[in-house]
């Protein structure tokens, strides 16, 4: 009896934007003491719809993940690092972030670190909005972040709203929502959580504001 008849089984075949090789080069984020600092992994546009960032590596080899519960750090929902205040970095800490194909499962380091380089400003200076979200799509039930970090001297304080009608109201801080400064961290998205935020960033020099909508995708099941 012939076998010659049977098919062979197909390989799976990815395109070639999935496996072509890429390379992540980190650049130092200069801060002005006392503000909060945001470091980018910027993934090359070629790969960026299939490698997500995972974590970030401190150069002792603490590791910053999404699931990190810390009031020093912290990751954006597109990836980038955050840390919360600067004002006792004397000797920075570098970091480098670590990312995965999502269809391969290749995993990559950086080629280098990032160092946070802080500076003592000289002159007062008015908050300016520096790195911002614009439209967030977020699945239901996981954790995502709004971001509004600025820069300026004396430190600037924020403040979030929610968007009821055209009325600004204030945030309630509850156990699905916190505030790291110019980040809103929501643990748990619901759907009622969709709507426009507004972030207002102020010091004794002045004032900036940004307006950020957040999409929650999916149905909400309630079980009895």
């Amino acid at each position: 009896m012939s076998y010659d008849h049977v098919p062979k089984p197909a390989k799976t075949v990815y395109p070639n934007i999935v496996l072509q090789n890429y390379e992540i080069r980190l650049f130092d984020e200069f801060v002005l003491r006392g503000n909060m600092a945001v470091l980018r992994c910027p993934i090359p546009s070629s790969v960026n719809d299939y490698v997500r960032v995972t974590s970030w590596e401190r150069i002792d080899g603490f590791m910053i993940t999404q699931h990190l519960t810390s009031d020093k750090y912290g990751m954006l929902e597109n990836g980038d690092l955050y840390i919360q205040d600067t004002s006792d970095h004397v000797n920075p800490f570098s970091f480098r972030c670590h990312t995965e194909n999502s269809i391969t499962r290749e995993k990559k380091v950086s080629t280098n670190y990032s160092r946070i380089i802080v500076t003592d400003p000289h002159h007062a200076q008015p908050p300016r909005i520096m790195q911002r979200s614009n439209v967030v799509n977020a699945p239901i039930g996981q954790k995502t972040t709004l971001a509004c970090v600025a820069q300026g001297y004396p430190v600037p304080r924020y403040r979030w709203h929610k968007l009821v009608g055209n009325q600004p109201v204030s945030l309630q801080v509850s156990s699905s929502a916190r505030q790291d400064g110019g980040v809103l961290v929501f643990h748990k998205t619901l759907s009622t959580d969709s709507g426009r935020y507004i972030c207002h960033v102020s010091n004794t020099m002045g004032e900036d504001s940004v307006q950020i909508e957040l999409i929650v995708e999916g149905r909400q099941h309630f079980f009895h």
